[in-house]
């Protein structure tokens, strides 16, 4: 299985450590962010890795190469302006054949990607969303499930009176190749607010794995 990194944020809020390094680079205990990313694969025998960059892509560029340094096989789907998280994905179609493992460029976790995978797997989902536990639902858009694990509700920053689970979207997922038919190409357009509401509309099976 391959994995794509959606590595093409500008890192605002960072600034101004982003406004010469891209937030995918930025150094944490001196090394590479995405170092941290890339090992976390290897160790999950995850070598082929395809990085979605927009923000200054040729400093990343530059610096992993083609990843044979790291024990990785990098390739690159460069954005000629921001697509969106969906929208990303969709301009890396051409490198992509099978289901693909697909996370933010800016989180990191202990996260046990075989076991990821196996669920998808063994559920035959066309989607799965890896989700987390937050103890301040309300601050957040709420991914509610099935006991199986089917996801049947997505709720964006709930009253009070609304929350009934406290799962939020982790930016982790296994996507199998036929849902980039539902992506529009060349434009802006986002997992959580188009792509994943538009497949629960449709009954797509969805599924959740809580981290």
């Amino acid at each position: 299985m391959k994995a794509l990194i959606l590595a093409g944020g500008e890192g605002t809020r960072l600034r101004p450590l982003t406004l010469h390094t891209p937030k995918p680079i930025v150094p944490v205990a001196n090394i590479p962010f995405l170092r941290y990313q890339l090992e976390l694969l290897r160790r999950h025998g995850i070598r082929e890795v395809i990085l979605s960059l927009s923000y200054q892509p040729d400093k990343i560029q530059e610096l992993l190469g083609d990843g044979s340094n790291f024990g990785t096989r990098i390739q690159y789907a460069v954005e000629t302006s921001p697509l969106g998280t969906a929208g990303a994905f969709k301009n890396a179609e051409p490198l992509l054949s099978e289901a693909t493992l697909v996370f933010n460029g800016d989180i990191l976790g202990e996260l046990d990607l075989g076991q990821v995978i196996q669920y998808h797997r063994s559920r035959k989902a066309t989607a799965t969303l890896v989700l987390t536990r937050v103890e301040n639902p309300s601050a957040y858009g709420l991914v509610e499930t099935e006991k199986s694990g089917k996801i049947i509700r997505f709720l964006e920053k709930p009253a009070a009176n609304e929350i009934t689970v406290n799962t939020i979207n982790a930016g982790t997922y296994v996507l199998e190749p036929e849902v980039l038919q539902w992506i529009p190409a060349a434009q802006s357009y986002s997992f959580e607010r188009g792509l994943f509401p538009l497949m629960l509309r449709d009954q797509r099976p969805m599924y959740a794995y809580v981290s």
